[in-house]
């Protein structure tokens, strides 16, 4: 049976979702990975996911890791009798010492030159080290009692992601803004539209109504969808004009989507658009006062209460308005905080207590995606408009 073996980045929960979003026979088979029992072009379907980092193609199972366990593999990958690899243990394995040298021997035995290059500080090679020092990247992973090996075959583009976070004009790095690859997942999980090779029947519309930048309406379009961004910020505004003029610049693949942007009230963006518009609604709304360590102290469960009532407020105005706005059937993806206060996680409950009455369904979360010690965490929802 051929299979492709999915590992994922931080996220792996978030990772996951996304991956059965596109892929729903997709099974989880460790926190860190899940495998499809299908064989793809697996560059192609890496280019369309975000919490992914690499691809591998599965080749064989074993209950003992040794260097004769992998060495039919290593000398079918054997190149003009050259090979640089390395050798990546997920599910909890780790590999022992002696493999990898031994397996160089082997190799080198039978008149192949061979370099190894070993992991570092985890159990696995970087996406980094893989691509820029063309390791040929052997999986072994830990499924039961068995252990599952696989070839890498695609990693993530990790520049053209450095690109879109870094080299756009009017980044906005004080607010805490998502990373394109976690925007990436959620518009996935909110249209998962495309499958690469069966294209699109029609093109869908995503509205992001606190869009900031432009981060989640820029991968929205890089998904093939027509894009809405609005906020209350002129300010946002523009520099989203901006971000998108620079990617329509540096991506002519979506020249032929559509995309406004436009000065609104989430609470009343209804006015700027027809009923049953929009596909999709992608969002990280205002999530209260930006809290560094200077003001942590300043952080009582009684200040949070009351941040969070006002919050609750926006968050129930919103999802209401935009219950006009969404087609039957369609997603509502959305960040939610929660505080982490000294008398535990503080969040804003009544909104996911009331999404029955607005018109919802709620189809997954809480899926955490945070920083390390982040005060702040961003919880994401799934809805389903009835």
């Amino acid at each position: 049976m051929k299979q492709t073996l999915f590992l994922f980045g931080r996220t792996p929960d978030l990772s996951y979702l996304e991956l059965a979003s596109i892929f729903p026979a997709a099974r989880r088979i460790s926190p860190e990975a899940a495998v499809l029992d299908d064989r793809m072009d697996f560059v192609t379907i890496l280019a369309v996911l975000g919490g992914t980092v690499k691809v591998a193609e599965v080749v064989g199972t074993t209950v003992a890791l040794t260097e004769s366990t992998l060495l039919p593999y290593a000398l079918r990958e054997c190149k003009d009798r050259h090979i640089t690899f390395g050798i990546s243990g997920y599910g909890g394995i780790r590999v022992p010492i002696g493999v990898t040298p031994s397996l160089k021997k082997a190799l080198t035995d039978r008149g192949i030159t061979a370099r190894f290059v070993l992991t570092k500080h985890d159990d696995s090679l970087s996406s980094v080290v893989v691509a820029k020092q063309h390791v040929t990247e052997f999986i072994v992973l830990q499924t039961g009692n068995d252990i599952m090996l696989g070839v890498t075959r695609a990693v993530q583009n990790f520049e053209d992601w450095n690109k879109r976070d870094f080299g756009r004009p009017a980044p906005d790095p004080k607010h805490g803004m998502l990373p394109p690859k976690v925007a990436r997942m959620i518009v996935n999980i909110a249209l998962p539209f495309v499958i690469p090779g069966e294209g699109m029947t029609k093109t869908k519309t995503l509205l992001d109504p606190f869009c900031g930048v432009g981060t989640i309406v820029a991968e929205a379009l890089l998904r093939g969808a027509n894009v809405i961004g609005a906020d209350i910020s002129p300010d946002a505004v523009d520099n989203t004009k901006k971000n998108l003029a620079w990617l329509r610049h540096e991506y002519p693949i979506i020249s032929r989507l559509y995309s406004t942007v436009f000065v609104a009230d989430a609470t009343h963006i209804r006015d700027k658009l027809t009923s049953e518009s929009v596909d999709a609604i992608v969002t990280e709304p205002y999530m209260g006062e930006l809290i560094d360590d200077k003001k942590r102290t300043r952080l009582t469960p009684d200040r949070v209460k009351n941040t969070l009532k006002g919050l609750e407020k926006l968050y129930i105005g919103s999802l209401r308005e935009w219950a006009t706005l969404v087609k039957p059937g369609g997603r509502v993806v959305m960040a939610l905080p929660a505080y982490v206060t000294p008398r535990g996680i503080m969040r804003v409950k009544n909104v996911i207590d009331r999404c029955e009455i607005l018109g919802y369904t709620l189809l997954t979360g809480p899926i955490e995606y945070s920083r390390p010690q982040a005060i702040v965490r961003r919880e994401f929802f799934v809805f389903e408009k009835k």
